[in-house]
């Protein structure tokens, strides 16, 4: 069985309890399913589309595999305060036939036999990575990905094609469930070197404005298929990189790294064409998992409010920032990237001591998404865990909705 991705805590150096340095520079580089509050934003430009997630909507995202998924596991999900959960049909690191979309009905049709909860299908662009040896990850070792370097740009080596195939079938499985839209998680687990632009030009042996241009191109050509398999989609990004636009100078020229360039290449199409998509920045960069205290996080949401300001009015009715953090038990329970950086030496010591910090950012965002990970002893499918966490989240949307009243926004 592969290991599954862990998502790590990008306000921070360390990102995966593996010794991959070149992590630490995304993080540092940062400053970066729910409930509902109001983004700011200056009159529309264009008309913001109906959200079909409504007014407030809460993600658990922890690595959900649809096979590992069975009845007991989406009946205690079925009990929790979340209003989705975000579950792949292939991880990150899959590399076999592209499951087709019947036995993707069938799996739904079972998990509704146990939960009247929204399941969010979840795609990876990591199909599409080509492995660096040097990063010594495991798991990136099948030869699949060792067939083209950096990106599979030119869909020469066809790993572009199984995951725009994916992203296709997500979209086909959300709408005929009636789900609000898809997951997509833009990192490059096989590669984290490649998310320097003059690196990935180097890998793929093209000229770096030709790399920029077919990022762009991708993050258009999975535009269009959204717009055409899934009208309305909201199309939910872990991150989207914006809040750092000076991450690699080169030539004295500032550049994002290579997975921005996807999403603005997906934003600007939509503009374009005046697609009827949503887009969700889910904050797992800009934002982060932690924070040392709640005045902390009350910070980063302003400045990422404010690295965010000018990419909001371009793509005004079209994007939107969602919020993200982590939950974990007691301090005896970190373990791996929970036990260091923010998550290590934050003053909340207990889920408990975590309400404050959840209601401030469900005040805070009309959307987002709790990490559920094991590293802080949560384990959201098991009885003997999710209850305490489910508890405390309740409370939490309780006090954020009852101070917001029926207005959302802080």
């Amino acid at each position: 069985m592969r290991r599954k991705p862990q998502r790590k805590n990008l306000n921070r150096g360390k990102v995966f309890p593996l010794p991959w340095t070149f992590l630490a520079l995304i993080v540092l580089a940062e400053a970066s399913l729910i409930c509902v509050f109001k983004v700011e934003a200056s009159p529309p430009a264009r008309a913001a589309l109906p959200s079909p997630l409504g007014d407030r909507y809460l993600m658990l995202v922890n690595t959900a595999i649809a096979n590992q998924m069975d009845a007991p596991k989406m009946a205690q999900f079925d009990r929790s305060p979340y209003d989705g959960l975000a579950v792949s049909f292939a991880d990150a690191y899959d590399t076999s036939a592209v499951l087709p979309l019947a036995p993707m009905q069938a799996q739904v049709a079972d998990w509704k036999k146990s939960t009247t909860k929204q399941i969010w299908p979840w795609v990876y662009l990591n199909r599409m990575v080509g492995v660096n040896d040097s990063e010594g990850n495991p798991d990136s070792k099948a030869h699949y990905f060792q067939r083209f370097q950096g990106l599979d740009l030119d869909a020469k080596a066809g790993a572009q094609n199984d995951f725009l195939e994916n992203w296709r079938n997500a979209l086909r499985i959300a709408k005929e469930t009636g789900v609000p839209g898809i997951v997509c998680d833009l990192e490059f687990y096989n590669n984290y070197k490649a998310y320097d632009l003059s690196e990935l030009s180097r890998m793929t042996s093209e000229p770096q404005q030709d790399v920029l241009n077919a990022l762009r191109q991708l993050g258009a050509r999975m535009a269009e298929i959204g717009a055409a398999e899934y009208p309305g989609a909201t199309l939910w990004f872990l991150f989207t990189g914006f809040t750092r636009p000076d991450y690699r100078v080169i030539d004295g020229q500032p550049y994002y790294f290579a997975a921005t360039y996807i999403a603005e290449g997906l934003l600007d199409q939509i503009q374009r064409q005046h697609l009827p998509l949503h887009v969700l920045s889910g904050g797992e960069v800009g934002l982060g998992y932690c924070h040392n205290s709640v005045d902390d996080l009350r910070r980063a949401i302003e400045k990422r409010a404010a690295a965010f300001a000018p990419i909001l009015q371009k793509y005004n009715g079209i994007l939107e920032l969602a919020g993200t953090m982590t939950l974990w038990s007691d301090r005896s329970a970190k373990k791996n990237w929970v036990a260091q950086g923010a998550c290590g030496t934050s003053s909340a010591s207990t889920v408990e001591d975590l309400i404050p910090y959840m209601e401030l950012l469900f005040r805070s965002y009309r959307y987002n998404w709790l990490y559920g990970s094991p590293n802080g002893g949560y384990f959201a499918f098991q009885s003997a865990s999710a209850p305490r966490f489910d508890a405390a989240i309740r409370q939490a949307k309780s006090r954020a909705f009852d101070a917001m009243g029926s207005q959302p926004g802080i």
